[in-house]
């Protein structure tokens, strides 16, 4: 399958499978290209495959919110 025919796949239906799929064989430019054409935001994609990591939007609210300063999480 090429790149073009899975990210057309993953634009109709939305599945997850194959945005993992475009994600491990075209690597980081596929998975954004894919996300573009489906209209979701890459951010949105991460969360679908279970790799959004939240860390830094913590931090930043914990700042705003509570005036708590965060030490950066390894």
């Amino acid at each position: 399958m090429t790149l073009r025919e899975a990210v057309t796949h993953f634009s109709q239906t939305k599945d997850p499978a194959i945005l993992e799929k475009i994600r491990k064989k075209y690597g980081s430019y596929g998975f954004s290209l894919a996300c573009k054409i489906a209209g979701i935001k890459r951010r949105e994609g991460k969360r679908m495959l279970g790799i959004y990591d939240n860390t830094k939007t913590i931090r930043w609210l914990a700042n705003k919110l509570c005036g708590i300063k965060t030490l950066k999480w390894q």
